[in-house]
């Protein structure tokens, strides 16, 4: 295990300080009693520096944190108990693989990897080393989620008939040239890999069951870019329900769009998000909402246990990811989104690629595919391309 702090708290450090890290390094801050910051990497070290400016961080509050050029520096320096991991999709194995070697648990931005073989070999490191992976799932955190799979799995609501999720996550053309790494299929994924894989994680987590097969379909519509900006499915879970999917980035940036349907036989479950607006109905099968009493239940439950900090957490999935990591670890129990369930995701896209390619309904587990098998999907005959 890594070294402790005199205070007795968890060291916490970061590993790239992109966009995304802002919202971990932020929920670290919001747990001060619980995590020490000791370290912070990123191949740009003035990019440590910003983000910390932007938080508040004073510049005497910076000297005592040390920034690294180099990652495996850093670990091997500071040693840190945990580990968050904001670097893009291709690089999470070898660092989440680096940090589990000196005894660090780590979260992990979605997805876990781009490999099955990698997920699987990061699992069995962490079984090794007594460590935790948790995943950046965060559709897992947001209000009621929980609470409402808590019911669905335990039969409550009646057996899980149908769900559908649609991400329409609009990126320009801008997003994807700003990096080279960006709709590569080595580093990134496309729009069902990158954005699009926190939807199928929430609908296998609510709906309470792994996806057994997958007829799907991919389009390179509008992007200048290597992987795909458009995919739909039809899946099927071991618990014979289906689910439809839709994923692109080929929609409306400023108005950026994530929903989701679950049916059982007792409860019609609506959720979405719509320019940065959360909105929820549940509704029982004779049309009455409830949507208001599984609210005030929450809240008056937050209230309870954390007072306003409680219930303004609900609100961050960040830092709601980060107080239930550190509420699962007192209790001895896995976090929500552990290891196990960002390997099911990744094998979920996988699952859907390989039926992209094949042209058929593909079944799990399937023969080995990886995504590297996508490469230059789009300039095979018979395949959708890009638009001149």
């Amino acid at each position: 295990m890594g070294k402790q702090d005199k205070m007795g708290k968890l060291t916490f450090a970061l590993i790239g300080c992109g966009k995304v890290a802002e919202k971990h390094l932020k929920a670290a801050l919001a747990f001060k009693d619980r995590l020490s910051i000791v370290a912070l990497s990123d191949s740009r070290p003035e990019a440590a520096t910003k983000l910390m400016s932007g938080l508040g961080i004073s510049p005497e509050k910076q000297q005592g944190i040390p920034v690294f050029s180099d990652y495996r520096e850093m670990l091997e320096k500071i040693r840190p108990q945990l580990v968050a991991i904001t670097t893009p999709s291709g690089s999470h194995y070898r660092m989440s693989l680096d940090a589990i070697a000196v005894g660090a648990h780590v979260i992990i931005e979605k997805p876990l990897t781009l490999s099955i073989a990698e997920a699987d070999e990061l699992l069995e490191k962490a079984r090794e080393k007594g460590v935790r992976i948790t995943v950046g799932h965060i559709y897992r955190y947001f209000p009621l989620v929980s609470e409402l799979a808590a019911e669905i799995h335990s039969g409550r609501h009646g057996k899980v008939l149908y769900g559908d999720v649609k991400v329409r996550w609009g990126h320009d053309q801008a997003y994807y040239d700003q990096s080279s790494w960006r709709g590569t299929y080595d580093q990134d994924g496309g729009a069902v890999m990158n954005q699009s894989i926190h939807a199928l994680d929430l609908m296998t987590f609510l709906m309470g069951s792994d996806i057994v097969s997958a007829k799907g379909s991919l389009d390179r519509m509008t992007h200048r870019m290597e992987a795909e900006d458009f995919g739909l499915a039809i899946l099927r879970l071991e618990n014979g329900a289906w689910c439809a999917f839709e994923g692109t980035t080929c929609t409306d940036p400023k108005r950026q769009e994530a929903s989701f349907f679950v049916l059982t036989e007792k409860l019609e479950i609506r959720g979405g998000i719509l320019a940065g607006k959360v909105k929820m109905a549940i509704r029982d099968r004779e049309g009455k909402n409830h949507t208001t009493k599984y609210f005030m239940k929450q809240l008056c439950d937050r209230w309870r246990s954390g007072g306003l900090t409680g219930i303004g957490m609900l609100f961050h999935p960040h830092t709601e990811l980060y107080r239930e990591w550190m509420e699962s670890l007192d209790a001895g129990r896995p976090p929500r989104a552990d290891g196990m369930s960002g390997r099911q995701a990744v094998e979920a896209v996988l699952l859907i690629y390989k039926s992209a390619v094949s042209g058929r309904e593909e079944r799990a587990p399937s023969a080995p595919f990886t995504i590297s098998d996508m490469a230059g999907h789009f300039d095979r005959p018979g395949q959708s391309r890009q638009p001149d």
